[in-house]
């Protein structure tokens, strides 16, 4: 006779264990109200009080929306395959005390759901990039149609409890700009990009914050600004009597007049200052002769016993290995190994010196430019240490960001830099998908002007979530055509999520690639495509009045009146053509919607056509 083993005669801790291969979603679908004692154990471990329902489809989340105990919800984690729409349909959460908003893609329904929730909120986080929010104009519009600084000068003085911000590593619209007094309530934990250090200053110097402050998370983004970056004269630094960990990063593509001397770095986090420092973590670009200061510095060897682990970029490269004798390894009591290598780049100064302690500390391999024509084409490593025995933690880095095929493999032999199972985003601008890269943690893949990457779908790790193409018609390898190749996406099992921006395009979707398109849409649980262009119509009662600048453009002229603000474009815009364009993109786009509404869904889809006609999101 043939054993049968029933559901109820197994053990509590298989359970637990096939628990921690699936999903929120899947383990709230497939296992609530199947029997009593799964239920307990469901509640006991905490399914009910931790939601991330990002990967439902539309039916799966209305239905488990309904059988959800919602005054039991303490968290709500809304990631990048989700759909835009998902965060407007959440009911009010009573005890809901964790916020986590990653890639945020619209701040209207944020700003409402933060408001709701302001009394109970204790930890936030919003994340956002400006590829993540189809920039650009629709006509009278613009896109985004609000923005990140908005929303958190609107949000943050009624939220009286909150204790952790973190507004990620990007600039997120002018968030750089932003008014740091806006934060009210006494924050222990802040991640943020700021303009320079003089707005870091304004942190430090900030009340409710220099004596409630633990752990401060800070990204230079200062690539168009040239005030100095230093400490403001005659500013006294606020005593930050409970800081123990501080994070000052700058992008290796910032430019050589926004470079920090190390007497900043030292008056910044000097005893007096940040009297319980214990970690450390400075991505910054120096000059030589502030390597005698790093030397000498009092930093690696005073009572706090900081670890500190740094990367140091400098312009001048022609002392290569010698400077290594320069540099502290490490601390006095945390020592560390030291690799030195050359970044190549496609532009001026073309290459830059890093030096870096191990392992990785980051999590970037240093941060995008603006402009996407600016890339890293080659890595070499000049300086090794004599072995790895001392390293016991792995790298930090999450994100590839890569724009030639042949900087892949410079980039990968970094010693103890990228580690390829823990890679869980990347992206890829004008080129192919490259040969032999195995990434077992990849979930989000943007691809910028290479559609024909998605040939070599089979290549691709099958645990993908979602995708975001961007098309730009004024950077290389533009095509905008062999929709086809969407339809290889459907042997990708756990994607989710497709999500397409073009940019100025002269022409719109014929009706072949309409047709593919729509017949591939229900494929994915959340869909979207949107057409922008970077000119926008004047409204018709604008004619003859003065030009409104966009806040952060002001704040930029007062920074720095030598800038001037002009047209990208040598000629001006021929306003009968954008307007025609307008109209192709509209069409477009309700053709495209047509199309889908002809297909057959077990269950009806949600819509929603933007105000102008050139956007459209599909929930399925």
């Amino acid at each position: 006779m043939a054993l049968i083993t029933k559901l109820d005669d197994l053990p509590d801790l298989f359970f637990i264990d096939l628990f921690n291969y699936l999903s929120s979603t899947d383990i709230l679908w497939a296992f609530t109200n199947l029997n009593n004692r799964i239920q307990t154990l469901i509640n006991e471990r905490g399914y009910f009080r931790h939601i991330n329902l990002s990967s439902a489809r539309l039916s799966k989340f209305d239905r488990l929306l309904s059988i959800l105990p919602l005054n039991q919800i303490e968290t709500l984690i809304i990631d990048i395959e989700a759909s835009p729409l998902q965060l407007s349909r959440w009911p009010y959460l009573p005890h809901l005390t964790t916020l986590r908003l990653y890639r945020l893609r619209d701040f209207t329904d944020a700003t409402n759901f933060i408001l709701r929730h302001s009394t109970s909120l204790k930890h936030l986080t919003l994340e956002t990039n400006d590829l993540f929010m189809q920039c650009g104009s629709t006509g009278y519009i613009w896109h985004p149609r609000e923005r990140l600084p908005t929303l958190v000068e609107n949000v943050l003085p009624h939220l009286s409890a909150l204790r952790s911000l973190d507004l990620g590593q990007d600039t997120g619209f002018g968030l750089t700009t932003w008014n740091i007094t806006t934060i009210q309530s006494p924050l222990n934990y802040l991640r943020v990009s700021l303009e320079h250090i003089p707005r870091l200053c304004h942190v430090i110097t900030r009340d409710t914050l220099s004596t409630t402050l633990e752990q401060l998370h800070v990204t230079l983004r200062s690539s168009h600004v040239r005030e100095k970056n230093s400490i403001p004269k005659e500013l006294v630094l606020s005593k930050m009597i409970n800081l123990h960990t501080f994070t000052l990063v700058q992008s290796v593509f910032t430019f050589i007049y926004n470079r920090i001397e190390w007497s900043t770095i030292e008056s910044l986090t000097a005893p007096n200052v940040m009297p319980v420092l214990r970690r450390l973590n400075l991505a910054i670009l120096i000059a030589i002769d502030d390597f005698d200061c790093i030397n000498r510095s009092s930093l690696f060897i005073d009572d706090r016993r900081i670890d500190i682990q740094f990367a140091l970029i400098i312009a001048d490269t022609s002392l290569g290995n010698e400077l290594r004798y320069s540099l502290p390894h490490g601390s006095r009591f945390h020592p560390r190994q030291i690799v030195g290598v050359t970044c190549v780049y496609n532009h001026y100064p073309w290459a830059y010196n890093v030096w870096y302690t191990l392992p990785w500390a980051f999590e970037q391999f240093f941060f995008e430019p603006a402009d996407l024509s600016q890339y890293i084409t080659k890595v070499e490593v000049f300086s090794l240490p004599s072995s790895y025995s001392s390293i016991i933690s792995s790298s930090r880095l999450r994100k590839l960001s890569i724009s030639q095929n042949n900087s892949l493999p410079s980039i990968t032999s970094m010693p103890h830099v990228v580690r390829l199972d823990h890679i869980n985003a990347v992206q890829l601008s004008f080129h192919d998908w490259p040969t032999d890269l195995n990434l077992l943690a990849l979930r989000h893949l943007t691809l910028i002007n290479n559609l024909i990457t998605l040939k070599n779908f089979s290549s691709f790790p099958s645990n993908i979530r979602s995708i975001q193409i961007l098309l730009f018609s004024d950077k290389p390898n533009f095509s905008a055509n062999n929709w086809s190749i969407l339809r290889s996406l459907s042997t990708l099992s756990m994607l989710t999520s497709l999500h397409i921006v073009i940019n100025d395009m002269d022409t719109g979707l014929d009706d072949i690639s309409c047709q593919i398109i729509a017949e591939t849409v229900p494929i994915f649980a959340h869909f979207g495509i949107y057409l922008r262009s970077k000119h926008g119509l004047p409204e018709p009662d604008s004619i003859g009045r003065c030009i409104e600048l966009d806040p952060v453009i002001v704040d930029l002229l007062l920074n720095d009146p030598t800038l001037l603000v002009t047209d990208d474009d040598e000629e001006s815009v021929d306003l009968t053509f954008l307007e025609s364009i307008f109209d192709i993109y509209r069409a477009s786009i309700k053709e495209l919607h047509s199309r889908i509404l002809r297909l057959t869904f077990p269950q009806k889809p949600v819509f929603v056509v933007e105000e102008e006609g050139c956007g459209l999101t599909v929930w399925f």
